[in-house]
């Protein structure tokens, strides 16, 4: 969690500083990087710490897999994907959820699926945990 919260700070204060807005706070910036720890934890893979608008559009990569990790505070939280992401092959999104102080990885799904005109909202594209695939089928 020190991990989590030094990178969420500096992500923060970057994003502050190239006025990159939202609907977010700190918090929000500290449970991401815990969700994206948590998935290379489990994947035994390393963070990446780079702070700045992450270009790549993926948090890590697993064999050829490009991973992009969406944490929730919810229990029973939804996957969540942005309008302005595009389906790739070999891409995913994977589900983790912060409860206290433990972060769990829910489920995944594939950019190709979620990223369909049945999942769009006005505020992105949205899955619920049932319909996401297991972790273990990743590995």
């Amino acid at each position: 969690m020190k991990l989590a919260r030094i990178a969420g700070q500096a992500r923060y204060e970057q994003n502050k500083i190239n006025h990159i807005v939202g609907d977010h706070d700190l918090d929000f910036d500290i449970r991401g990087m815990a969700g994206e720890i948590a998935a290379c934890k489990y994947f035994n893979v390393y963070p990446d710490l780079r702070i700045g608008p992450n270009r790549l559009g993926h948090d890590l990569k697993y064999k050829d897999l490009k991973i992009d990790v969406k944490c929730t505070k919810y229990t029973q939280g939804w996957l969540s994907v942005g309008l302005n992401h595009r389906p790739q092959s070999d891409f995913l999104y994977m589900l983790c959820c912060e409860v206290g102080r433990e972060y769990t990885l829910v489920g995944w799904q594939w950019s190709e699926t979620i990223l369909q005109s049945s999942y769009q909202t006005d505020r992105g594209y949205v899955m619920e945990q049932s319909m996401l695939k297991n972790i273990e089928e990743i590995k």
